[in-house]
């Protein structure tokens, strides 16, 4: 739904920062200060908005061992529990790891298990090397699970990627209409 679904936004670097100080809950009472887990490495505006958010980065490594993805079966309950949000990135930067539909609904099934939201940079989802086989994104892999109104998941797109315009400083977000609708709420104040 166009409506609910959907929010466009000047550039995913601000809009990954305000949808983490929208969606975590530092007051949230899961034992301590939330935890906001990322790929390792990333995106520096991740570790930046957890931080001036009040929560915790929580780093997961990318090595050439895990296929340059992180390892979610290697994150004990305790950290989960205590998880609001994840970061993936999917083609990876810098790494350029693509997340099979299988990962992406693992790391689902963990949002739903532990009550966090997932966040998939997909903002170069648009450039790949086999026009047969486009890497699969968070919306299809939640979709093809019959999450048909995307429960906790967000995807962030750039649109200066896929056009080659890197000033356009334009994309969208798209996902969970609860999650964007605190997001919308958050950016009338802010932008």
């Amino acid at each position: 739904n166009p409506e609910t679904m959907v929010l466009p936004v000047n550039g995913t670097r601000e809009a990954l920062f305000a949808f983490t100080q929208a969606a975590l809950d530092v007051d949230g009472g899961r034992g301590g200060r939330p935890r906001v887990l990322m790929p390792n490495p990333f995106y520096q505006i991740y570790e930046g908005a957890t931080l001036l958010a009040g929560a915790q980065p929580t780093f997961l490594n990318c090595t050439a061992a895990t296929g340059y993805l992180p390892d979610l079966d290697a994150v004990d309950d305790q950290t989960w529990n205590r998880c609001q949000l994840l970061f993936l990135c999917t083609p990876g930067n810098p790494t350029g790891a693509v997340m099979p539909e299988a990962y992406l609904r693992r790391a689902l099934e963990l949002a739903e298990r532990f009550d966090f939201v997932v966040a998939s940079d997909e903002c170069y989802s648009e450039l790949y090397f086999d026009e047969a086989s486009p890497p699969a994104g968070l919306l299809q892999g939640a979709w093809n699970a019959g999450r048909r109104t995307f429960e906790r998941c967000v995807v962030f797109h750039s649109l200066s990627k896929r056009s080659s315009v890197p000033g356009l400083r334009s994309g969208f977000v798209a996902g969970d209409p609860a999650f964007l609708a605190r997001f919308r709420l958050y950016r009338t104040y802010h932008g």
